[in-house]
């Protein structure tokens, strides 16, 4: 969607700052739309400026005028000292009013669908808050499917184990932290190769294109994601050949095959086809069939000891190591033998997605690699990423790479 411009509104009504036109909106209203929602029904004409949607989603001149231009400008409202103070506060007034009320009987049938809307989108600013609370009570938890189709957030179904985990670990690649505790995502979290080569895998089981072109083409697209050196120059040949490597760049693409295949021999075979374009070393075709093999055992249900069992007795990894036991000593280690087992380690240990990828980070190595390697096995096991670390992840994402991954979920994870 396309960055709010006031030039596209009535020249003699524009503000000449977009915001200003909520709140010379609110100036003399926002008492009164605050005195109905506390009594519990809604008399006057407010709710495009009070509770604002995306625009484009009504069709009157009030809904455009008014309509939020994108995320940033939700953004931005939610960050205003005056118009997000005001938000929240009748929000909550909805969530202070007696049960047994419908957003039907408190708004009327159609403002009760935009403040539905107007909820799904600050709910992707601000998630598992205030805005998602009333979702919940008011909406049996269901956000509104245009809002979503609009800002091209998928309501479910992404291939995001690896990339929130690259995300996540990202900060940390360079600056290694050795305890679980650290600030999960900030403005300077961003996807970097991880990401990139497992789309451009996914990219190439959709049918796409071949193997080789596929990874050449995203690293072109994408040029400076953080690629290895020997990556990167391999990436530039016409007729690329495989360079003996035992990187754990296998390792961090592999996670869409895992979910491509119904049996774990397919599952096996295309790891290490996909690491022996490049990384044809026996440990780096190890460290790939390794993760593949944990994602596919985990999305057919398998316990972490039966997990824990295969890959020790197939790759002879020690898995009976601690994250504890590991942490004081380890250092950053970009090799499969000595990254890929660590991160299945964390994986073991965890309890939900987060901890997963935050105990892989903690170890205090390559971060966003073991981030990711522990994310796609979580992801399988525990059934997706978690919706506020989702939303996180898509808004830090270009269109051309999440259309790939929701494509890749639409026909490999929905079975």
């Amino acid at each position: 969607m396309n960055s709010y411009n006031p030039n596209t509104q009535n020249p003699e009504s524009t503000p000449q700052k977009p915001l200003d036109r909520f709140l010379k909106a609110q100036e003399t209203i926002y008492p009164q739309a605050l005195k109905e929602i506390r009594s519990g029904r809604k008399q006057t004409h407010w709710i495009w400026y009070i509770f604002p949607q995306l625009k484009g989603l009504g069709h009157s001149y009030n809904a455009n005028y008014y309509g939020i231009a994108d995320v940033e400008e939700a953004r931005q409202y939610l960050n205003h000292p005056v118009l997000g103070a005001r938000l929240h506060e009748i929000t909550r007034a909805l969530l202070l009013l007696p049960d047994g009320l419908s957003a039907e009987s408190i708004l009327g049938s159609i403002d009760a669908l935009k403040v539905r809307s107007s909820m799904t989108l600050f709910d992707q600013i601000e998630p598992e808050g205030i805005f998602r609370q009333v979702l919940k009570r008011y909406y049996q938890n269901k956000e509104d499917r245009l809002t979503l189709k609009a800002l091209n957030i998928p309501e479910e179904g992404l291939l995001l184990g690896a990339v929130a985990g690259d995300i996540i670990g990202s900060v940390y690649e360079h600056y290694s932290i050795k305890r679980t505790d650290f600030p999960l995502l900030s403005e300077a979290s961003r996807f970097t190769d991880d990401t990139v080569m497992t789309v451009a895998v996914a990219d190439w089981l959709l049918g796409t294109d071949d193997l080789i072109p596929s990874l050449q083409n995203y690293v072109h697209r994408y040029p400076k994601a953080g690629y290895g050196a020997m990556f990167q120059q391999w990436a530039t040949f016409s007729n690329p050949i495989p360079y003996h490597s035992f990187g754990n760049g296998s390792a961090m693409r592999v996670s869409p095959i895992g979910w491509a295949f119904d049996t774990l021999e397919e599952t096996l075979r295309h790891a290490a086809e996909s690491a022996a374009v490049t990384h044809n070393h026996p440990q780096g075709i190890k460290g790939a069939q390794a993760v593949a093999a944990c994602i596919f055992l985990a999305r057919k249900g398998e316990s972490k000891a039966n997990i824990r069992t295969y890959v020790e007795q197939t790759f002879y990894y020690d898995l009976h190591r601690t994250c504890d036991e590991i942490r004081p000593d380890y250092r950053f280690d970009v090799t499969c033998q000595g990254s890929v087992p660590e991160s299945i380690i964390a994986f073991l240990e965890s309890t939900d997605f987060e901890s997963a990828v935050r105990l892989a980070v903690s170890l205090g190595g390559d971060a966003d690699t073991m981030g990711a390697i522990a994310g796609s096995i979580a992801e399988a096991f525990y059934g997706g990423v978690p919706k506020n670390i989702r939303q996180e992840c898509i808004r830090r994402m270009p269109d051309d790479l999440l259309s790939v991954l929701h494509r890749f979920s639409e026909q490999f994870m929905r079975q």
